[in-house]
Parts: C-alpha cells; structure tokens; sequence
C-alpha cells in the first residue's frame, strides 16, 4: 500500500514537470519571437540620446549607446547573415511594412527631431546613424518578380497606413510631418531599390548652422547636393543625386526637415551600402556602432 502511494506520487511529479518544462519551453518560444534583445538595444540607444539632449555640458562628452541591427527580409529562412534579425515576408506590402518599421523604429530611438543631440560647428557637418543594416534574402525577388522596385511605391504605400494600431498618424505624417509626396520628394525622381544590395536606415543631424550655409554644397555631376523645396510643415529642403555641371538627370535621396529642436535633420532614409550616395553625404561621424 505504501509502496502504491510512492509511486502515485512520483506519477504527478512527472507530470508536473512535464507541464513545467512544456510552459517554459512556450515562455522562451515567445520571447524569441517579441526580440526583447533588439527591444533592449533600441530602449539603450534612446535612453543615451535623451540623455545627451538633457546634459548641461556640451554633447560631445556624453557618448551615445547607440548599435546597429543587422536584419534580413526573407521569404523563406535561408538569409546567409550570422544571427540577423529575421523579418518574414509574403508580400509586397509586408517589405514595404519591414521597411517602414525599420525607419520609425529608427526616429523614435533618435529622438524623433524633438532634441538637440549634436552640437555646434564652425564648420557645417552632418553627423548619421546607422540604425539598421537591411539585407533582401533572394526568395523576396520573386514577390516582387524581378530584382528592382520602385521607392514611390514604398513611399505610397507609407503615406496609406498607419504606424502601429495605436497611432493616428502614417508612416509619412511620423517621419516627415506630411503625405504629400510631392513635398517629401522635394519635386525629384524616386531612385530603384535593388533587392541585391543591402540597405542602411540611416538617419542624419546637422551640426547647429543655418540651413542656408547647406544651399549648393556639394552641387556637381554625380554628388549629392541640397536643394530648397518650400518651406512648408517642417520641410525645408531635399538631398538629391546628380543634377549640376555634367547634366545627369537627378532623383530623390531624402528629405531634409526642421525639428522641434529647431535643427536640421535627414530623416530615416535607405541608403545603399559603401554606395557613392552614403559617401557623398561626407558623414562627419557615424554615432552607431556594429
């Protein structure tokens, strides 16, 4: 009899260890899918711009905790990256939604344009942050049926849906204060995306000079100058390719706006990687690092 109830017992602590075992291995399933590494390194970099913004000694003494992901849009699971962050796809507006999220996600962890994180220069400089490195897995080109798509697209289909399910505002209403892309685009040509490159989403600063200082800098065949759009809702301006003495027809680089902070940003933007684009914006320091 007692040797029954011994083994009644040890029958229910398997059994509950098997439950026990079952739910954490459910809790560690889903805390690989939320990513709270990546939530973590977002939270850190925010917390050190803020904190930067709100020191009163000048900025450049206080160091920003700011690392770049490494992500892969992928249909399938085969990225070729070591441990990227892996976003899956079916659709055309399930990239273009990757895409998007990449680029708020990157606004909000600098501040979104509301705080001054870099200081003044007696010479112009603009300092970028690399947020993200976005690799296209192979399979994503046969959504999209080729190896190229059209960045208009992706800005349309920005100016149409909303940044999360709590939010009032479009993805273009949170980066660039509007959906009018005639305004984002500053009048320009929209540039190819090509799924056999990798992209960063990179955003910039202007160290604390007039926006005019900007006007024609860099302007020539094949560089990346500034033009002035109009002066309308924060935006004060486009970075653009090409253009100038050598007659290259130009297209859209990026938007250049006004922040609450009163200084001058580039939003998040993609930008080719070790492209002549990200080397012409002459970067004066990367404040992420890999």
């Amino acid at each position: 009899m007692i040797k029954s109830k011994k083994a009644e017992m040890t029958t229910k602590q398997i059994v509950i260890l098997i439950v026990l075992i079952t739910s954490f291995a459910i809790i560690l399933f889903f805390l690989f899918r939320l990513n709270l590494g990546e939530e973590s390194d977002k939270q850190l970099c925010y917390n050190s711009v803020m904190n930067r913004a709100n020191k009163m000694v000048p900025t450049d003494t206080v160091a920003l905790n700011c690392k770049r992901s490494y992500v892969c849009i992928t249909k399938k699971d085969d990225c070729g990256l070591i441990d990227p962050v892996k976003i899956k796809v079916k659709t055309k507006e399930d990239v273009y939604e990757a895409l998007a999220n990449q680029l708020s996600d990157c606004w909000w962890m600098f501040g979104q344009g509301k705080v001054k994180y870099a200081g003044k220069d007696l010479v112009p400089s603009l300092y970028c942050s690399l947020c993200s490195q976005i690799t296209f897995d192979n399979s994503v080109q046969d959504i999209f049926g080729g190896k190229t798509f059209d960045s208009k697209e992706f800005y349309q289909y920005m100016s149409k849906n909303k940044v999360d399910s709590q939010s009032s505002q479009t993805y273009n209403e949170y980066l660039y204060n509007t959906n009018d892309l005639s305004l984002i685009s500053g009048g320009q040509n929209y540039k190819k995306i090509d799924l056999e490159s990798e992209y960063y989403s990179l955003m910039g600063v202007f160290s604390g000079v007039d926006t005019i200082t900007w006007v024609g800098i860099g302007v020539a065949a094949g560089t990346v100058g500034l033009i002035l759009a109009p002066i309308s809702i924060g935006l004060v301006g486009a970075l653009v390719i090409g253009g100038g003495a050598g007659g290259t027809a130009t297209y859209f680089l990026a938007p250049v706006l006004e922040g609450l902070s009163g200084q001058q940003f580039i939003p998040p933007s993609l930008i080719k990687v070790n492209s002549q684009e990200f080397t012409n914006l002459s970067c004066s320091e990367i404040t992420t690092f890999s």
